[in-house]
């Protein structure tokens, strides 16, 4: 099947891009009004938590601030930097911003090899800022983000999985010197989903809601289209619908706004039209990595939340993102949430 064209940039110097991300960070976090509360987030995804290693997507970082909506509202201010052009892609009123500095890298299943396997997933560091609004009407909620950075070595992956490795007592990462080069990261994603509730979701008792989810992604590190389906049930499941929309490359965990809790599981299933570094958007010379068009993710977790804080964990298994490779990937994603 003929893939849809990819967008392609000249190679920057890591400068070029690197320094502005912690200033958009800032332009795209607007000081708190009367009608929102704000809340801080740090999110991690590791395989460690999964007892594995390498093998496709293997570490993610997040730090977010969040905006939504107070009791009684009905939004908030719009994200600064989707404002423009939210209500041109039917993106209603915001119940919840995020803005992001991400960081996220992918490695060959062995790590340990100086020269990757040049059939496997490559080396391949982003670090970027995601700009995200959702808009609730109902049981039907809407999602906006833009993704702007760095991909290769000025998003310091290697640094950081050196780093992490140390730490941890891992293997050694061989390979960072074969990694997909400095260039310009740019995406765009739209999503919609809709949610099956039981009576007493939006209230103190434990109740049960389905949400399916869809919509697609474009850009130059991924350009997929995709569903999902979570189940949920446990308490406060109204109030916390607008973070189960989906979050950054891969998936990131729903948070519970509020005093609650609820248990949840689910499935994201993309098909996948191109990937940074793999297939026909191979920038890393003598790779012969093909892309799995069709990738499935599984996950099942937690999430508890007091007055002011909550905290989600979740494991996660996801397809290969190379032919070369049938064995599923496996890691975990934790993530924290304080009010500020």
């Amino acid at each position: 099947m003929t893939r849809p064209p990819f967008l392609r940039f000249p190679h920057p110097r890591a400068s070029a891009l690197a320094l502005p991300l912690p200033l958009l960070f800032l332009l795209g976090a607007p000081a708190s009004a009367s009608a929102e509360e704000s809340r801080l987030l740090v999110g991690l995804q590791n395989d460690i938590f999964a007892g594995s290693d390498g093998g496709g997507y293997t570490n993610g970082i997040a730090l977010a601030h969040l905006r939504n909506t107070s009791a009684g509202e009905a939004a908030i201010a719009p994200q600064p930097l989707l404002a423009p052009v939210a209500s041109w892609l039917s993106v209603g009123p915001a119940s919840l911003t995020v803005t992001s500095l991400n960081q996220l890298m992918v490695t060959p299943a062995d790590i340990t090899r100086k020269v990757p396997d040049p059939a496997d997933a490559p080396y391949l560091g982003a670090l970027w800022l995601r700009a995200a609004q959702v808009s609730v009407r109902g049981d039907v909620a809407d999602m906006l983000a833009i993704n702007i950075g760095m991909i290769g070595p000025a998003s310091g992956a290697r640094q950081s999985q050196r780093f992490i490795h140390r730490v941890t007592g891992s293997e050694r990462p061989e390979g960072w010197d074969y990694q997909v080069g400095n260039r310009p990261m740019i995406g765009i994603e739209r999503y919609r989903a809709v949610r099956f509730a039981s009576d007493h979701s939006a209230d103190a008792k434990p109740g049960v809601d389905v949400i399916a989810l869809g919509g697609v992604a474009w850009g130059n590190w991924q350009s997929s289209a995709g569903g999902s389906l979570l189940l949920r049930y446990g308490t406060g499941l109204q109030r916390s619908y607008s973070t189960t929309m989906r979050q950054s490359m891969r998936t990131g965990d729903p948070s519970v706004l509020g005093r609650g809790w609820f248990v949840y599981g689910g499935v994201h299933a993309d098909r996948m039209f191109a990937q940074m570094g793999i297939g026909d958007n191979r920038p890393v010379t003598a790779s012969t990595a093909e892309l799995r068009e069709t990738q499935v993710v599984a996950l099942a977790g937690l999430a508890y939340g007091w007055d002011n804080a909550s905290l989600s964990f979740s494991l996660q298994n996801g397809s290969a993102l190379t032919t070369a490779s049938g064995r599923r990937k496996g890691y975990g994603s934790l993530t924290y949430t304080s009010r500020w």
